[in-house]
């Protein structure tokens, strides 16, 4: 405290409390994991929007073809999203009994990335499902493609709990 000023809360905490300051750094980790997940419900949200206009743009039979396969296409996304943005936390509250270990947080954020390219892929499914809807053509293939990728997209959201269970105790971690 050379400079003279008085030292704010979070200044003291750092310098009295022990592991204060790793502490702080996990709750920002686990708020960047929150705006993340944030992000990536976004994502999967601005694909619906593309399915909801894939379907208005529908003309004629292939419209009543079709209606029942975009229908579980939003279904299945609004669940994406929804499965996504409530996801597990990544990291528990400074008096819980199990600690989630930097190691397991670096696992739950490669996890995440890889999440991020599945959506990624799952986009071009559906520029090509909103592409074969332009031209009248191949609906049902191009829609049996983006159901089938939000399918696996929707199991493998479903398996980052995986990630957060503590093994050794088989309690989960939030």
């Amino acid at each position: 405290m050379s400079d003279g000023r008085q030292l704010n809360f979070l200044e003291k905490a750092i310098r009295i409390i022990p592991g204060y300051k790793g502490y702080k750094a996990k709750e920002e980790r686990r708020d960047n994991d929150a705006l993340f997940r944030s992000m990536l419900a976004s994502k999967i949200e601005g694909l619906l929007a593309v399915a909801t206009s894939g379907l208005a743009n529908l003309k004629g039979p292939a419209a009543l073809d079709a209606a029942g396969g975009f229908d579980r296409l939003t279904k299945k996304l609004e669940k994406a999203a929804d499965k996504v943005r409530f996801a597990a936390r990544g990291y528990k509250g400074w008096f819980d009994m199990h600690k989630v270990k930097e190691n397991e947080l670096d696992k739950l954020y490669e996890f995440d990335c890889a999440l991020t390219e599945e959506v990624e892929n799952m986009q071009v499914d559906f520029e090509a499902l909103g592409a074969a809807v332009d031209s009248g053509s191949d609906i049902k293939k191009k829609l049996d493609v983006a159901i089938t990728g939000l399918d696996d997209f929707i199991h493998r959201v479903e398996g980052r709990s995986a990630l957060m269970v503590d093994l050794q105790n088989n309690t989960p971690i939030d």
